[in-house]
């Protein structure tokens, strides 16, 4: 039997591929004394240098504010806002680790902010009531801090006009403890516990996770109650991410399940509120088909038109195209604030039909993953109102101008770890040091 299946291995490349992946998680495995959650956490989690700090109030010890020590932000004029107009609470997880959380709430922004941000008349625009607006908790990638996320934490707030809440993991920045995927999922928890306790309603909240921070963010939507979830550039799942060929057998999922975490593809197929999934087709971190099955997954009374840029990428999706991205998210959280979600994928749904044929560029991974030069079904983007037009003008008017928008920060890890994972070649340098 062994030697039929080295035989179907020689003559099928993909099996090959997926058996030489498996076989060095296997021996990776081995190098970490058996130990799965260190396996995982070696090659998932990439805390960077701490970019921040956070100094208490005087006058109230429970709350404090984040100064930069990286001194690219600290001499960025939208960090600066960003800073000035967030709160830092600390939250207390249930493993007992004390972490930082920043809330940028739209009544702190000051209205010179908004004038040099050139949004200023969209602000004066917006009738929503404070104690009304939506609250994006926001679940940041695996290569990032809360102090890098800082400024695009401002634009989504400033742009979006919600309240937006960025929760740092253990391990990362100014947090106590260690990272790992368990305590991704008491570090949001915390959070939403904490929204929850200071008088948010969690009709308000919006849940949105990116890259690594789909993981918690899709489990927090599914245990609690939520209004909305946005998945940028997610995961079906944490080995999933490293399956070489994911439609045949003997890939790392398959033969390494038990220890398998984030399981987005399962999780979405019990989520009770609507969901946007936001991939780029060139992503070659979390491969497209990711996004694209994720999508597929999510029941269809909940499934909201996908955004799916052909020329994206993990770390790009923002300003590769800042009105399609700025409006996607603006269409989105309007129909949630209106109430009008449900009725709006009804519509959308007897109106579009099967969804249009778009053919992928060559190189990229197909879907299905086993079809060369198929062509994959892109859902349709939900049609703009007239104040999306004009964030989108003003966008673009102010694109050129120095420091108005955030430089999109790395979120998810460049070294090509995931790449050398699907081809059987990580050291075993990378999980002898995991991080701290």
């Amino acid at each position: 039997q062994i030697r039929c299946a080295a035989a179907r291995a020689l003559e099928d490349p993909a099996m090959g591929a997926n058996c030489v992946a498996s076989t060095s998680i296997g021996v990776l495995f081995c190098c970490t004394g058996c130990d799965a959650e260190k396996l995982r956490n070696a090659f998932t989690f990439v805390p960077p240098e701490p970019t921040y700090r956070i100094e208490a109030d005087p006058e109230d010890k429970a709350v404090g504010r984040i100064v930069y020590t990286l001194d690219a932000l600290s001499r960025s004029e939208i960090y600066r806002r960003a800073a000035e107009s967030a709160d830092v609470h600390w939250v207390t997880t249930k493993q007992g680790n004390r972490l930082p959380m920043v809330w940028i709430r739209t009544t702190t922004l000051r209205e010179d902010s908004a004038e040099a941000h050139g949004l200023g008349e969209l602000d004066r625009t917006r009738s929503i009531q404070e104690g009304e607006r939506l609250v994006l908790l926001h679940c940041h990638g695996n290569a990032a801090d809360i102090g890098m996320m800082m400024g695009p934490y401002f634009e989504l707030a400033k742009v979006l006009g919600v309240e937006v809440v960025g929760v740092e993991y253990s391990g990362y920045g100014a947090a106590s403890g260690s990272p790992s995927a368990g305590s991704t999922h008491t570090d949001v928890e915390a959070a939403y516990d904490f929204l929850v306790a200071s008088g948010v309603s969690p009709s308000r909240i919006v849940v949105y996770g990116q890259s690594v921070g789909t993981g918690p963010a899709t489990s927090i939507a599914v245990k609690r109650e939520v209004l909305g979830l946005v998945l940028h550039s997610a995961m079906l799942s944490g080995i999933k991410v490293i399956d070489p060929h994911p439609d045949n057998i003997c890939r790392p999922s398959c033969i390494w399940k038990c220890f398998d975490f984030y399981p987005n593809d399962r999780n979405v197929k019990s989520l009770r509120s609507p969901a946007l999934i936001l991939h780029g087709q060139q992503d070659d971190i979390v491969p497209f088909y990711h996004g694209y099955r994720l999508h597929k997954a999510v029941p269809k009374e909940f499934r909201w038109p996908a955004y799916f840029p052909p020329n994206g990428g993990h770390n790009d999706l923002v300003e590769l195209d800042m009105k399609a991205y700025f409006g996607t998210l603006e269409a989105f959280c309007t129909s949630l604030q209106n109430g009008t979600a449900a009725a709006t994928l009804q519509k959308l749904a007897a109106e579009n039909g099967p969804p249009k044929q778009v053919h992928m560029s060559n190189g990229q991974r197909q879907e299905p993953a086993d079809t060369t030069g198929a062509a994959v079904a892109t859902p349709p983007v939900a049609g703009r109102s007239r104040g999306d037009v004009e964030l989108s003008k003003r966008l673009s008017q102010d694109s050129s101008a120095p420091d108005v928008h955030a430089h999109e920060p790395v979120v998810g890890p460049e070294d090509g770890r995931y790449e050398m994972l699907r081809r059987g070649q990580m050291p075993a340098s990378k999980v002898a040091n995991p991080p701290r």
